[in-house]
């Protein structure tokens, strides 16, 4: 097959032309000056502003959360709000908290996250979370370090993140154990980050997102939970 070859659609003078403008950019290709369209892609939504968030440092469980009255963490849009939210990434870092005096060979789901429905008024602990723009509207969703004031109805998981065993280098014949590691699912880090905002999880007032330990595991491992969501006009 032959490779395409560069070609261009003559159109009448525009000079008496009072209409309305559409934006172009120009190329010499060949002996021809040509108009190209300038796209801009942007979100067919408008965005009332992206918040970013981090949680304390967190302890790996011995008895498996919940989701509903025991998580790491809930966003959540109160039921009265006008907005609709949307989680665009999460990321999750691992550390030994403890020395072990075992090898840690048991795998469990260490993370994940879950859509809810909720009633009621959300009151616990609430993490600020950082403005993309200084002028970006203040978040209506809150992101929560305990479900306190909701009545929780856990829905499916969605992405999942399995604990990673160990070996106890205090006891093996060996030196220059890496202490500490990242869980990383993507050139970004992020354990989960879809790829396109069709994939971004939509949760309206009422609804949210939880992120918890869905086994029993062992209180070997602190962790730290990072994401960001975006809030957009729903009218």
């Amino acid at each position: 097959m032959a490779a395409p070859l560069a070609g261009f659609i003559q159109l009448p003078s525009d000079a008496g032309n009072t209409g309305k403008k559409v934006r172009t950019q120009t190329r010499v290709v060949g002996p021809d000056t040509v108009h190209e369209h300038h796209f801009v892609p942007i979100s067919s939504r408008k965005i009332n502003g992206l918040y970013y968030f981090t949680t304390a440092v967190l302890l790996s469980q011995v008895t498996a959360h919940n989701g509903t009255t025991t998580g790491h963490a809930w966003i959540e849009m109160p039921t009265g709000g006008t907005t609709r939210g949307r989680l665009r990434r999460l990321s999750a870092t691992y550390t030994l908290g403890v020395v072990v005096g075992a090898d840690v060979t048991a795998l469990y789901r260490a993370l994940t996250w879950a859509r809810f429905t909720f009633t009621g008024t959300a009151s616990g602990a609430a993490i600020t979370p950082a403005k993309r723009r200084s002028d970006d509207a203040a978040n209506v969703a809150n992101i929560r370090t305990a479900s306190t004031g909701m009545t929780v109805t856990l829905g499916a998981l969605g992405a999942t993140l399995v604990q990673l065993g160990l070996i106890d280098w205090t006891a093996a014949v060996t030196s220059g154990a890496p202490a500490t590691f990242t869980v990383q699912d993507s050139a970004a880090g992020a354990f989960w980050e879809p790829g396109n905002e069709d994939e971004y999880v939509d949760f309206a007032a009422g609804e949210g997102i939880v992120f918890y330990q869905p086994d029993a595991g062992a209180a070997t491992f602190r962790l730290v939970l990072s994401g960001v969501w975006d809030e957009y006009d729903n009218a």
